[in-house]
């Protein structure tokens, strides 16, 4: 049989300013992958960073592999899809990654995904349905609602009508402004102020009063709609969620630190566990999934509030931050990850042996922390600290500000917590003072 992964990139990406670095690398990985399915030809297809696929070059002594093709930036949906077309596939895979500002790539891997469908290929991917209603947070509230999930308090606000009196000379009072900021004093505080279409946790805002929330709305951050909503006080989890309808696997919650406005840092957190996968979290998962007919990879944001109730904050469908912890918790590779799901739900019993991914097992201790950027060689010794199993690496280079610039995610996994306080102890050492580091004794204590 033969299967594509794929992924696309609608947006600019400059690789001379923004350096990624997998260690051990994506290309080792994917390689490693192909020699234990030699049952199966593997291919892969994206256009730069593509993140989780195998690099474009190779890196760690890694060459560049003839089964992996990046295509140009400009590459349309069309001219993409022509190119997976090309190498026959049996079944295509959407490895859909994120990129800054807007994170709308589950929409493009989805266009590609129903493209290739209509061409008669068995194709793992969100549809562009689901994909859209994911990408608008406001959207993804009323669709909770419908659902009949928990959907804290909002107010919705239209950026160009809630300025549109400033150059009508017509208007005498913004009828509109008025009520938004009528409706936002009926919710109970404090508030948080998303855009809606934002990327992740960026450029979140928590207001504890009424004024506050109009000044911000009233300044030039607010440049786009936005989403006010009531804020839920509670512990922050993230899980992920594979699969199709009628057959999806939802893997176990990992808790995340936050930073002094109660919400999760992209560039600064902590994940740690796996914590227990209840059934009653586990059921809201598959009626989540059902709901939206998820198709593939999706990571889902949770809190958990003082009486024990689960509210679904965001989600993201697209591989995440936690693919690689997912990974390194199970002992294998995003790819085999990708493909254990995707195969025992696309192929028929016979035609294949795959294990599935368990979610009973006993998966000892997980932690993912953000370190500070460093150099190929330091990161190296990193991968020497007992219990590291991948670091990656993101670094802008064009950032203006130091802590813009960005960070070395770690990832080590051990049966005994107390192999992670000492692998935690021995960064200590490395990277003295680093809050990072200390957020992390913290939580793994």
């Amino acid at each position: 049989m033969r299967i594509v992964f794929y992924s696309t990139n609608s947006n600019v990406f400059d690789e001379n300013t923004f350096k990624i670095t997998v260690m051990p690398s994506n290309t080792s990985a994917f390689k490693e992958f192909c020699v234990s399915h030699p049952e199966q030809e593997f291919f892969c297809v994206t256009q730069k960073p593509g993140m989780f696929l195998p690099e474009l070059t190779g890196s760690h002594g890694d060459g560049a592999l003839p089964n992996v093709q990046y295509l140009p930036l400009e590459t349309d949906t069309d001219t993409f899809t022509e190119a997976v077309l090309a190498l026959k596939p049996d079944l295509a895979i959407a490895m859909t990654f994120w990129i800054e500002p807007y994170d709308w790539l589950p929409v493009s891997d989805a266009i590609v995904g129903e493209k290739l469908k209509a061409a008669g290929v068995r194709t793992v991917s969100h549809s562009v349905q689901t994909a859209l209603v994911c990408f608008d947070k406001w959207r993804m509230h009323n669709e909770m609602a419908r659902l009949g999930f928990e959907v804290a308090a909002a107010v919705f606000c239209d950026h160009d009508l809630y300025f549109c009196a400033g150059s009508n000379k017509e208007v005498i009072r913004n009828v509109y402004k008025e009520s938004v900021m009528a409706q936002i004093k009926k919710l109970r505080l404090p508030l948080i102020i998303k855009d809606t279409t934002g990327l992740s946790s960026y450029g979140m805002t928590v207001v504890h009063t009424y004024g506050e929330a109009a000044g911000y709305l009233n300044s030039k951050r607010n440049n786009s709609n936005r989403l006010i909503e009531e804020f839920i006080t509670g512990r922050q989890f993230g899980l992920e969620i594979y699969g199709e309808p009628g057959n999806y696997t939802v893997l176990p919650p990992f808790e995340f630190s936050v930073n002094q406005y109660g919400i999760t840092s992209p560039k600064q957190s902590v994940k740690y566990g796996p914590c227990e996968l209840t059934d009653t979290l586990r059921n809201m998962m598959l009626k989540l999934a059902e709901g939206l007919e998820l198709c593939g990879a999706a990571q889902v944001d949770l809190i958990l509030d003082e009486n024990g109730v689960w509210h679904i904050i965001e989600v993201n469908p697209r591989l995440s931050g936690m693919s690689y912890t997912y990974a390194g918790m199970l002992g294998i590779s995003v790819f085999e990850l990708m493909y254990r799901t995707s195969v025992n739900t696309v192929v028929e019993p016979e035609s294949t042996v795959v294990e599935p991914v368990e979610t009973t097992a006993d998966f000892g201790h997980v932690l993912n922390l953000k370190l500070q950027l460093m150099s190929e060689s330091q990161m190296t010794e990193i991968l020497k600290v007992p219990g590291v199993r991948l670091l990656n690496q993101t670094n802008d280079l064009a950032a203006k500000q130091e802590r813009e610039k960005g960070f070395c995610e770690c990832i080590i996994v051990a049966e005994e917590k107390s192999a992670l306080q000492k692998a935690v102890a021995r960064f200590e050492e490395l990277f003295p003072d680093d809050a990072i580091v200390q957020q992390a004794k913290k939580i793994i204590n």
